[in-house]
């Protein structure tokens, strides 16, 4: 039987202590997907504060494989989530994309080849073995930037309404209550209740979820200043490369252009459509690519090019290339 160190707060079961290893239990479900790979950025700064060169991490979140699904039979766990449905918690939760973006989504799949089940709600799986199909290939990455768009915007919420992307039913953050007010309210919340031995703290009515709301903006904001502190390195980085060449794919298009992403710096910077001086080019949105008037020429989400960079803007935080050729897309 599993002891008292586990902790479980609306259906989510907190390990606490170090368990002894667990008996050979086979799990009772093997539904449970993360989506996608995660691609950051490691940035080191020298002593004048200039980034050298810059390296990818590339992080697979593969199936999730947790001491949940192991224990998922013992009677124990089943009764101690029972007891602990009226524990208020902050939840990490990342909703099911909506109709009209799941029905874009299937569209645009359509116009490439791949399709995805047809059902009212998309589930985890679905784009999970759609990923895995592509992965690879030279569509792979359009393929896993639509299905990103399609995807909501996860949040802190004071009501358990799953996360999509991990295919959890109940999921939170608990591991960094230094640096997160959402962990520490948890953390609280554990002390109280098996420390303690306290009833559940009983909140004002719209506390928690105004709480859930002010973190998750704040989350945003720490967000946009990371990206443009990055962003600022990044230019300072490619201003030393003027005019050098460099291969990367193309991991955005708008009317004006399309973004360019380097293969060995993961820096993006922008190809002006006005640049692309044998046509003019007009862009297909159900496509995400720019397609010449006369010659047809395809500029699409995915393609292989070289460039060369032709002028930074430190105040813009703002990259331009210029095209040298396209490359061959491997499969």
């Amino acid at each position: 039987m599993l002891k008292r160190s586990l902790l479980a707060i609306g259906g989510l079961v907190l390990v606490l202590y170090f368990l002894p290893a667990p008996r050979p239990l086979e799990p009772v479900r093997e539904d449970r997907f993360a989506l996608g790979t995660l691609v950051t950025v490691k940035l080191y700064l020298d002593e004048g504060l200039i980034p050298p060169p810059f390296e990818q991490a590339f992080a697979e979140i593969d199936r999730v494989d947790s001491l949940m699904s192991r224990y998922r039979a013992d009677g124990e766990l089943r009764r101690l989530e029972r007891e602990a449905r009226d524990i208020a918690a902050l939840y990490r939760v990342h909703e099911p994309p909506s109709r009209e973006r799941a029905d874009e989504l299937r569209d645009l799949l359509g116009r490439i080849g791949h399709r995805l089940p047809k059902r009212k709600s998309l589930e985890p799986r679905d784009l999970q073995h759609l990923l895995l199909a592509v992965r690879g290939r030279h569509e792979a990455a359009l393929v896993s930037t639509v299905v990103l768009r399609s995807l909501a915007k996860a949040r802190y919420d004071d009501k358990n309404l799953g996360h999509f992307g991990l295919a959890s039913s109940a999921y939170l953050h608990f591991t960094s209550p230094i640096r997160r007010y959402p962990d520490l309210v948890v953390h609280r919340e554990v002390v109280r209740s098996l420390v303690g031995r306290e009833p559940p703290r009983v909140w004002e009515p719209g506390e928690l979820a105004s709480i859930a709301q002010r973190a998750s903006a704040r989350e945003q904001a720490a967000a946009e200043a990371e990206r443009a502190s990055v962003a600022l390195k990044k230019v300072e980085f490619m201003e030393r490369h003027l005019g050098d060449e460099f291969e990367g794919k193309i991991s955005g298009v708008a009317a004006f252009g399309f973004f360019v992403t380097l293969e060995r710096y993961f820096v993006d910077g922008l190809v002006h459509v006005n640049s692309l001086r044998d046509d003019f080019y007009r862009l297909q949105e159900q496509t995400y690519a720019l397609v010449g008037e006369r010659g047809r020429r395809t500029y699409r989400l995915g393609d292989r090019v070289r460039v060369q960079v032709a002028r930074v803007d430190k105040e813009a935080r703002h990259v331009d290339f210029l095209l040298v050729r396209t490359l061959a897309n491997a499969d």
